[in-house]
């Protein structure tokens, strides 16, 4: 599949947002909790400021990892699957080789 512009402009922004490992630390989360969470929650999981949650989070919403619900006074947010679990899948199981690799050859 070839990329016009405006694909690879969209494409280029997602893996920015993946190239963060405070962001990748909100994603691992989200997964992990298997439900919504909230900005504050978030934070606290991950040992970032609310701020810096909320910057990260709008960043990852943008490049459309993930999504936000309002709820009241909150906002929760999940990862859009199987989008998330499948690109962390690729990107662990091709490291995981990787390193793999490397151990083997110093043997």
């Amino acid at each position: 599949m070839l990329l016009d512009e405006p694909m690879l402009s969209d494409v280029s922004r997602l893996f920015r947002a993946l190239g963060d490992n405070s962001r990748l630390r909100l994603l691992r989360v989200l997964l992990e909790a298997g439900q919504p969470m909230s900005q504050k929650a978030l934070a606290e999981a991950t040992g970032l400021t609310q701020a810096n949650a909320s910057k990260h989070l709008i960043q990852l919403a943008g490049a459309g990892l993930v999504t936000r619900e309002p709820q009241g006074n909150l906002v929760l947010f999940s990862p859009v699957t199987p989008l998330v679990t499948s690109v962390c899948a690729i990107v662990c199981t091709q490291v995981a080789d990787r390193i793999k690799g490397i151990y083997e050859s110093l043997a």
